[in-house]
């Protein structure tokens, strides 16, 4: 049996859709990116002295609730760059057949935070980014993150405060989980429209 070579689609194959496979390839690129950002994040708080003075436990409390805002921020542009691409995904799965069992693991992948951005069950529609202003919901917030035990009841005793791959994106999906399957279709995308080939010169 003679091996058939794999070919790209052009783009006069691929039509109008061509549009929607960049912006999708372009929210995914854009969600690792982030999630990056995100694994970076972290914030020295060892514990005080007895004898630490007032100021001193504010300034703690400031970096717990500067540290808890700039995961929210972070956590909210991945959810709606990841809710754009599952648009882009529906629309590409519908027009190439090849991808529609990729695709539809993505998209089903995906319902959960579509349900939190519609405010059902928690998720971002619990706690407002403009909230985390105190340190209960600095606290709270981290909680349902998975970023500290659930039973935390103070971060008194913490040295330090980290962002993993097992934070829990709208408490719905590890963020590990999530950025494997992004870099999944990213991969998938790439190998089937060659997305990132330099133009082609002629001599």
């Amino acid at each position: 049996m003679t091996a058939t070579a794999h070919t790209h689609p052009t783009p006069s194959e691929l039509g109008a859709n061509l549009a929607s496979i960049y912006r999708l390839a372009d929210h995914l690129d854009a969600t690792l990116a982030m999630g990056e950002d995100l694994l970076r994040c972290a914030a020295d708080i060892a514990p005080l002295p007895a004898a630490a003075d007032h100021a001193a436990i504010v300034e703690r409390q400031h970096a717990i609730t500067i540290f808890a805002r700039s995961v929210r921020a972070l956590e909210l542009g991945i959810v709606s760059r990841l809710l754009q691409a599952r648009t882009r995904a529906i629309e590409v799965r519908d027009v190439h057949p090849r991808f529609q069992p990729l695709l539809a693991l993505f998209v089903g992948g995906l319902a959960p935070l579509a349900d939190a951005a519609q405010g059902r069950d928690g998720g971002l529609g619990d706690i407002s980014a403009a909230a985390l202003s105190s340190g209960a919901d600095a606290l709270q917030f981290l909680r349902s993150r998975a970023v500290v035990p659930a039973g935390t009841q103070s971060l008194a005793g913490f040295q330090k405060a980290q962002i993993t791959d097992t934070y829990l994106l709208a408490e719905r999906i590890p963020l590990g989980t999530l950025l494997d399957m992004v870099a999944t279709a990213l991969d998938a995308l790439d190998l089937a429209f060659d997305l990132y080939a330099e133009p082609r010169t002629d001599a």
